[in-house]
């Protein structure tokens, strides 16, 4: 139902115009009339009208000066004037105001009802695309979230190119070429309940929602789907920003007071140092190790954590889930460094026992089997291999080159084991699309036949194959169709369609672009040369 403020100071013109609306509309209401400009202003601040016919000659504050102040109000009304005259002054300004339509007295019944039903049809077909805009905003508003969590997840384990980073500043609207990351290690109860551990999920998550909320009010960022035991954020830079050790606490510090009182999770915040996107797992596990830092402090920033390397203090477990970490996301170089600080602790805690330096590393090696991503053929040979050298060695120098030298060699291992996973899955792919060319398929298609993400596709099948999906599936298609020209008697047409292009003249255009010739001068060549058998 539209509503209809009906504005002129002469009493006949308003009675027609009720009247004409009344016989030949049911799903228009007339909600009230005035006769002066100031009235037309205070009752359509008061009825919030979808249409208002209004005259531009009354008393005191003409019809244009009334749209105007209504217009500042509500942006969203439609307004008709009615005017005995025909000023191009009062025209243009009732153009420049976005009035609707412009009638003239006396007004004509067709021309009113041809008005009201473009008023209508433009009204509803506002409301459609205020609909579709607010559909469009909540599609979004739910898929953001999900590429924000799959960005920082690609990042933390090495998946994708540095191109890809291009399509996430697109989506997120910032540069992410730069940056650091902050991590939030959650702690739990030791030994809890079924209740209790119910619990503690459902305050994690609210946690999660907070954390997330508070930060984003602070700073613009990307925070990653919660982890069992952590939240991750990465925070956008400027390159040569010299101040982002002072700027980065501050914001934890800022976060900090925003959480302070609206939760009893207990937790502590790791900050990375800032680099390149190349470097997020460099920063990711600073992050993680600056947040796993016990020490009393709810904020620490990797470059303030001073290693004490004299102290026998409780044993490190944070470089130890550090490094295990770095083997996850496949980040070799970084758990070779973060297990030189883990042996400087065991080297000066044990200094006069290396019999306890040899039953640690053993143990490290124990809890690698647990986390390796990929199934290792050969990994109790190794392991049985390094744990023979490590007994039979007295050298504490040895003993360290030794465990390195068995975690090159797991690296191997898991390289190999990764390129058989890639080759597997390009395998499946080329098979799909041998099976399918025919069809309107695509890269995403393909993604999804092998259940792994688009860009991860995207990247292994031109690291594989040399091309891209595209340009392989265009080469395959236009393959298939040079058998065809020399095997079967079949028109160009037909021969476009079977292998999956709907217009031939696409198809002639792709085939000159690879072959050199049209499909009908290679259909000639081969009958010169006598290949042709159709």
């Amino acid at each position: 139902m539209l509503k209809v403020l009906i504005v002129d100071d002469e009493y006949l013109v308003l009675e027609y115009i009720k009247m004409i609306i009344e016989k030949n509309f049911d799903d228009i209401k007339i909600i009230d009339t005035a006769s002066t400009g100031r009235e037309a202003i205070e009752k359509a601040i008061k009825t919030k009208p979808d249409i208002v016919f209004m005259d531009i000659h009354m008393p005191g504050i003409n019809g244009i000066e009334a749209i105007r102040q209504i217009k500042a109000t509500s942006s969203d009304i439609f307004f008709v004037i009615i005017t005995a005259y025909e000023y191009f002054d009062y025209a243009k300004e009732a153009l420049n105001l976005g009035v609707f339509e412009y009638l003239l007295k006396p007004i004509n019944k067709s021309k009113l009802i041809e008005a009201i039903n473009n008023l209508k049809t433009a009204i509803e077909k506002k409301r459609k695309n205020i609909m579709l805009e607010v559909e469009l905003k909540e599609r979004i508003n739910n898929i953001v979230p999900f590429l924000e969590g799959q960005f920082i997840s690609y990042k933390m384990f090495n998946i994708g190119t540095l191109n890809d980073v291009g399509f996430y500043e697109n989506v997120f609207n910032m540069s992410l070429k730069h940056g650091y990351v902050m991590s939030i290690s959650l702690e739990g109860e030791a030994n809890i309940t079924n209740e209790i551990a119910l619990k503690e999920k459902y305050d994690k998550q609210n946690f999660y929602d907070l954390f997330k909320i508070k930060l984003k009010s602070i700073v613009p960022c990307l925070i990653s789907n919660p982890l069992s035991d952590r939240i991750v954020a990465f925070i956008p830079t400027d390159e040569d920003d010299d101040f982002i050790r002072y700027k980065s606490v501050e914001i934890a510090k800022k976060l900090e007071e925003k959480i302070r009182g609206a939760t009893n999770v207990k937790y502590r915040i790791g900050i990375g140092r800032n680099y390149s996107i190349e470097n997020f797992n460099k920063s990711c596990n600073e992050a993680y190790i600056a947040s796993s830092i016990n020490n009393g402090q709810t904020i620490v920033f990797y470059e303030d954590i001073t290693p004490n390397i004299h102290s026998k203090d409780v044993y490190p477990w944070n470089l130890e889930t550090a490094f295990l970490n770095c083997i996850v996301t496949g980040d070799l170089n970084g758990a070779k460094e973060v297990f030189k600080s883990l042996y400087v602790w065991l080297s000066n805690a044990y200094i006069d026992d290396i019999y306890k330096i040899k039953t640690k590393l053993i143990e490290l090696a124990f809890s690698l089997d647990k986390v390796i991503p990929y199934k290792v053929e050969n990994l109790s040979i190794l392991k049985q291999n390094f744990i023979i050298t490590v007994l039979k060695e007295e050298n504490i120098n040895e003993i360290r080159k030794s465990f390195l030298q068995y975690l090159s060699e797991i690296s191997y291992e898991i390289q190999n084991r990764k390129q058989e996973h890639v080759d597997d899955i390009i395998s499946k792919v080329l098979e799909f699309v041998n099976k399918n060319y025919k069809e309107d398929i695509s890269l995403q298609d393909a993604a999804q036949h092998v259940n792994i993400s688009y860009h991860y596709l995207s990247k292994i099948f031109k690291n594989e194959i040399g091309k891209g999906f595209s340009d392989y599936l265009t080469e395959l298609r236009i393959e298939k169709s040079m058998q065809l020209l020399v095997s079967k008697n079949m028109s160009i047409k037909e021969i476009c369609q079977e292998i999956g292009y709907n217009d031939p003249n696409y198809y002639c255009k792709t085939f000159k672009k690879i072959t050199g010739m049209t499909p009908t001068e290679y259909r000639a060549s081969s009958r010169l040369r006598g290949d042709f058998v159709g």
